[in-house]
C-alpha cells in the first residue's frame, strides 16, 4: 500500500498535490504539482516569478539538489549599461515600518518556471498537462486566501499594486 503525506501554507494547494499523487504521479510530480498552485493560492509566499531549490532523494538513494534560484538581469554589463529604476516602498509590520525598493530595478530573472519543468522531465511519472491541471482550475475558478495569506498580501499591498498589471490582478476593484 502506497502512503504519502503533504503539507503546504493552504488547503487547496495540499489538494493540488494530493489530487497529481491519486492520478498516479510520483512525489516530484506532487511538489511541482503544489508550486503550481501555490503561485495561484499563496502567491505572497510563492510564484512561478521567483526562484527555488529542491532536494530530491529518489527511490534508488541518489540525492540531488536543484538550484533554480533567480539571478540578476544585465550580469556581465557594463555598469554605465545598466539603469535600473527603484521605488521607496514603506511596509508596516506590527513593530516597525521597514522601506523596501520596489520597481523594475529589483526584479530577477525567474526560475522556477525552468526548475520545475527541468524537475519534471527528470523525475516526474505523469504528463505535464495532468500536474499543471490542478493549478489552471484553480486559476480559473479562484481560491479562498487564508488568514495569515491575506495579512501578508495587506503588508505587501503597496508592491503588489505598483503596477497596472499588478493591480489587475491584486486590485482589480480598486485599492
Amino acid at each position: 500500500m502506497r502512503q504519502a503525506g503533504v503539507a503546504a501554507g493552504n488547503a487547496d494547494t495540499v489538494g493540488a498535490a494530493t489530487a497529481v499523487l491519486q492520478a498516479g504521479g510520483n512525489a516530484f510530480d506532487a511538489v511541482i504539482a503544489a508550486g503550481f498552485a501555490a503561485s495561484v493560492t499563496e502567491p505572497a509566499l510563492s510564484s512561478l516569478g521567483g526562484g527555488g531549490f529542491l532536494l530530491a532523494a529518489t527511490a534508488a538513494g541518489e540525492a540531488t539538489l536543484y538550484d533554480f534560484f533567480v539571478d540578476a538581469p544585465g550580469r556581465g554589463r557594463p555598469p554605465e549599461r545598466l539603469e535600473p529604476a527603484f521605488l521607496p516602498v514603506t511596509v508596516r509590520f506590527a513593530g516597525a515600518d521597514q522601506v523596501f525598493y520596489a520597481g523594475w530595478g529589483s526584479v530577477a530573472v525567474p526560475g522556477c518556471l525552468d526548475g520545475y519543468l527541468h524537475v519534471h522531465r527528470k523525475l516526474g511519472r505523469l504528463p505535464l498537462g495532468e500536474v499543471v491541471a490542478p493549478a489552471r482550475e484553480l486559476a480559473a475558478r479562484g481560491t479562498i486566501v487564508d488568514a495569515t495569506q491575506a495579512k501578508l498580501m495587506a503588508l505587501l499591498e503597496q508592491i503588489l499594486t505598483l503596477s497596472p498589471e499588478g493591480r489587475a490582478i491584486f486590485a482589480p476593484h480598486g485599492v
